[in-house]
């Protein structure tokens, strides 16, 4: 599987199927979606309708990262428009332990999403639950911030409590992620990585894929 996964937060979205030919002609397996409800952040991106109309057109896996104040309410809309990971904010999710019962239930991989300031003890109940965690390393809400280096930390410090406990969850990453950031955060121990602004304002997408990849030493084979 292809680390990098491109968000589409960050498109025109008049250009954004032009945009998903060029994921998938360079070697890009998943789309990330960035659900934003204007409540739990302050901006409002998109909904199910949008995971749908790509599902039915692209081969992509969908990776749906919901901020949004009610996860319990948007997650099956989500498991309806076909998304195959879904992640909600530790932060918002009043039940927690339920919802990613629900999700994993439904076939989906199911993760658990931590802002910045969110200390990692809030993981600790739900780690046996989860397929994978995303760290944001900038404040959800808007795109094209830039990296915040204490995250390099964060993810050092769960990933050896992963490894404590011989667990496959796997860490994603999402924020002002550039090439050589990616290749420092996959040295702490992240193993997925968000990638919107760098990868959607570059002049040469395939390009630019193949710069992460350089600096995260993947490649198909």
């Amino acid at each position: 599987m292809n680390p990098v996964f491109p968000s589409i937060l960050a498109t025109n979205f008049f250009n954004l199927e032009d945009k998903l030919r060029a994921f998938a002609a360079h070697g890009i397996d998943f789309i990330h979606l960035d659900v934003m409800d204007g409540h739990f952040v302050d901006q409002i991106s998109f909904g199910p309708s949008l995971a749908r109309a790509i599902k039915e057109k692209f081969p992509f896996g969908l990776d749906a990262h919901l901020m949004v104040s009610n996860p319990e309410k948007a997650v099956p809309h989500f498991i309806r428009a076909g998304a195959d990971w879904i992640s909600f904010h530790a932060e918002a999710a009043a039940e927690p332990a339920g919802l990613l019962r629900q999700i994993r239930d439904a076939g989906c991989r199911a993760g658990l999403v931590l802002n910045p300031d969110t200390p990692l003890e809030r993981l600790q109940p739900y780690l046996g639950a989860l397929d994978y965690i995303l760290l944001m390393s900038v404040f959800p809400g808007y795109g094209g911030q830039s990296f915040i280096p204490g995250t390099l930390e964060r993810v050092a410090l769960l990933k050896k409590q992963l490894g404590g406990m011989d667990s496959a969850c796997l860490l994603q990453v999402d924020g002002g992620i550039q090439p050589l950031i990616a290749a420092q955060l996959r040295a702490a121990g992240a193993d997925l990585f968000v990638v919107g602004t760098s990868l959607f304002n570059a002049d040469d997408i395939g390009d630019k894929i193949h710069q992460f990849s350089n600096q995260l030493h993947w490649s198909r084979s």
